[in-house]
């Protein structure tokens, strides 16, 4: 996706609105407590990817919020007084998964030198 600076700006907007937005409609019992790591918008304000992740939420939190993802883009376009509207995609943040495996990549590397 290429990023502008007019992109990087409103997803940094984006970034505090979307929490309020997905208050209103969805609970903690449905998708847990939610932590947005990353919004990116293209270069065009089109496409606005939203990297989550849930804590103590549903194995299937990202199917929730799927289910809102046409309202939220609703709500969010009327609030950025944008007037082509804004596709919301939720993705899952793997970022932390990734930092995991790398660190057991490491440890086992690193005893695999021990040996040695």
């Amino acid at each position: 996706m290429k990023i502008s600076p007019r992109s990087k700006k409103m997803a940094g907007i984006v970034e505090e609105i979307i929490p309020r937005l997905l208050t209103q409609y969805l609970t903690p019992d449905q998708v847990g407590f939610l932590t947005i790591s990353a919004v990116e918008i293209s270069g065009d304000l089109g496409v606005c990817d939203v990297f989550i992740r849930s804590i103590q939420g549903p194995k299937n939190f990202l199917s929730q919020l799927k289910k809102s993802e046409k309202r939220i883009s609703h709500l969010l376009t009327k609030e950025l007084n944008q007037r082509r509207s804004i596709i919301v995609r939720f993705k899952p943040d793997k970022a932390v998964d990734q930092v995991k495996k790398i660190a057991e990549i490491d440890h086992t590397i690193t005893q695999n030198l021990r040996k040695h």
